[in-house]
């Protein structure tokens, strides 16, 4: 399969057409492995972030509310992320339990060790949290009840505790090959995010790693085998650490990318935004930060269900005022639990990158840099073809980072002076601006100041972003009631325009500038005011019914079903299948570019004032329909 690539060596692979499981630009799915893997049973998977409490406490409140969550949501297993305690103590192991014996019953845990946990002593971990380890996990020798793996209902999951990335890398590689015929999924649990805004193991493991660490020296060399290994098998990497919730796509060495996402935090403490994105390696498709300067925190719940080769992503948040366990619970009593961001996709899937629609329309596109919803046609394994036509990406959220500066350190860091630690910092996280090759971010992302004095570093500028979407076309299985494949469309209305400021406090998209050299276009001037469309919600709530920005989406017509026997339909929230406009409604018209604004001119009065305009295109023998909602779509018949 093709591989697109850019002229740039910076923008290689920032393809727009991606298919499944590392596709190429052509956007062909990739094709199924042989033999497919057994179909998997609904496994739902949840994700518990660091619940270290402060003092020698674990987060009591928002862990019970957490796990209460996923039992209403019938969770099966809950990956626990490391920071257990904020101490690693046996007396904080026992907090611990006591929340969770209370859920063992309804959910299979498990847990990792992070940096917190491995204060205390490992005999207390052995003796006080790995019982909750199921007795079938393979366990990596010389690492048991820290790194180990579970097979479930078709879903591997891999789990790595903190500080072992670096020489776990052939337990992992040996598991997923192990079980490659048998998971139609793969998760990876570990503590540290694999590229952070705040931490993350490429920035402290290679770009400031030490030559005396043999962590760091070891993490040398996996890290692109890492990429690529995750890549190859399109596994999911779940971490915490971060105490923000941020979801992006990695890309490994030949540009395919995997899924990461921090997942937050259940702690009483957040963390501030510090680098952003890693425009080198990353794009960023959702980040929340809260911390105590706003007044309030946010505890954070992510689902992710598995059923046969669809995943069905959710995550939630909801803020409260507890501090400490001695507030009591607060709002965490009956939490407002509110979905902020989502994603669905199978195998059988094509995957775009879309920029956000603020940044100089002067500037080189660079083969990447595309606001556009349009894809390329994306073909169903049974032949049927989908697309998107137009719309463009005219809602999106920003964010603040802060300055942080640093040094290396002569004879101790990889880099032997300040001028070699920006040198990493532009080989491996962020793109030096150049009129060929701009940075979206700041026209001066990472920079040497104070030349030649005492106090020279290397700051990595705070800077304003504005988040990228993926947008995917997921194919999944026809069922009785349909005459068609089912489409799923993601990506289109999952932000609705906030702005924060690197610590969670609210700034004001349609006002606020942003911060200096942000703007895109190597000047100081900073991002630009956004005048949103109407229909945006300004918030972080995801409307419940998928709306979001306007696009066009293409419906291929199956062989041997003629267009009079169908109508175009969408699954509302409720399960049922809706047409999208009915048969008097439908124009006889191919898609001209003004039907994103208007209706064609056969179709008028109360058709032209629905929700969806939908057109027949005969000489393409394809459906199209202008709409504003993302979720489910396929052929139903007509009544």
């Amino acid at each position: 399969m093709k591989i697109s690539k850019t002229t740039s060596s910076a923008l290689l692979g920032m393809t727009m057409l991606l298919a499944a499981c590392g596709g190429g630009g052509d956007g062909v799915p990739a094709p199924a492995p042989e033999p497919a893997p057994p179909a998997v049973k609904a496994l739902s998977v949840g994700v518990l972030p660091d619940t270290q409490g402060g003092g020698s406490n674990v987060s009591v409140h928002p862990m019970r509310a957490l796990l209460e969550l996923y039992k209403q949501q019938k969770v099966d297993v809950v990956l626990v992320v490391g920071d257990l305690a904020e101490n690693g103590s046996a007396a904080e192991y026992r907090q611990w339990r006591e929340v969770a014996e209370a859920y063992k019953p309804f959910m299979t845990f498990l847990p990792i060790m992070g940096n917190h946990d491995n204060k205390g002593m490992d005999q207390d971990w052995h003796d006080l949290v790995a019982d909750f380890i199921p007795a079938d996990a393979e366990h990596m020798a010389g690492a048991r009840n820290k790194n180990y793996a579970l097979l479930r209902k078709g879903v591997l999951l891999i789990n790595i505790s903190y500080g072992w990335m670096p020489f776990a890398y052939d337990f992992v590689e040996q598991t997923i090959l192990k079980h490659k015929a048998q998971a139609r999924h793969i998760v990876l649990q570990t503590h540290n995010s694999f590229v952070g805004n705040k931490y993350g193991l490429l920035r402290e493991r290679i770009v400031e790693g030490y030559k005396s660490e043999e962590g760091d020296v070891a993490f040398k060399g996996v890290y692109e085998k890492y990429r690529k290994l995750l890549a190859d098998h399109d596994v999911v990497y779940v971490s915490g650490h971060e105490h923000l919730y941020a979801r992006s796509l990695i890309r490994d060495p030949a540009q395919r990318n995997f899924m990461q996402i921090v997942s937050g935090s259940a702690s009483y403490k957040g963390y501030e935004n510090r680098f952003g994105e890693h425009e080198l390696v990353q794009n960023t498709l959702m980040l929340k930060a809260r911390t105590e300067a706003t007044g309030t925190l946010d505890v954070n719940a992510s689902i992710l269900d598995f059923r046969d080769d669809v995943l069905d992503f959710k995550a939630w948040y909801a803020e409260h005022s507890v501090m400490k366990n001695e507030d009591g619970p607060k709002e965490l009593a009956q939490p407002r639990w509110q979905l902020f961001d989502r994603f669905r996709r199978s195998a059988a899937r094509c995957e775009k990158l879309v920029y956000p629609a603020s940044f100089p329309s002067e500037i080189q596109r660079n083969n990447a840099y595309d606001t556009s919803y349009r894809s390329s046609a994306c073909p169903s394994p049974q032949g049927l073809v989908a697309r998107v036509l137009d719309g463009e990406n005219l809602s999106f959220n920003r964010h603040d980072t802060r300055s942080r500066s640093m040094s290396a350190e002569p004879g101790k860091t990889e880099a032997a002076n300040n001028r070699e630690l920006l040198s990493l910092m532009q080989r491996h996280m962020f793109i030096a601006h150049e009129s060929w090759r701009p940075n979206l971010n700041n026209s001066q992302r990472a920079r040497l100041v104070n030349i030649g004095q005492a106090d020279e570093e290397v700051e990595v500028r705070a800077t304003t972003i504005d988040l990228k979407k993926q947008l995917i076309l997921a194919w999944e299985p026809r069922t009785e009631s349909l005459q068609s494949e089912v489409l799923s469309v993601s990506g289109t209305a999952g932000q609705g325009g906030t702005y924060i400021d690197p610590y969670g406090r609210a700034k004001d998209i349609a006002t606020a500038a942003g911060l200096p050299g942000s703007l895109g276009d190597g000047s100081e001037a900073g991002k630009r005011p956004v005048q949103l469309p109407a229909a945006a919600s300004k918030g972080w709530t995801l409307d419940g019914e998928g709306q979001g920005d306007r696009y066009v989406l293409e419906f291929g017509l199956p062989k041997d079903v003629k267009p009079e026997q169908v109508l175009l339909a969408r699954q509302d929230g409720a399960g049922r299948w809706q047409a999208l406009a009915q048969a008097g409604c439908l124009s006889t018209r191919p898609y001209a570019a003004a039907y994103l604004l208007t209706a064609p001119a056969d179709v008028s009065g109360t058709c032209a004032a629905a929700p969806a305009i939908v057109g027949f295109d005969a000489a393409r023998k394809t459906f199209w329909a202008r709409v504003s909602q993302e979720g489910r779509f396929a052929l139903v018949a007509r009544p």
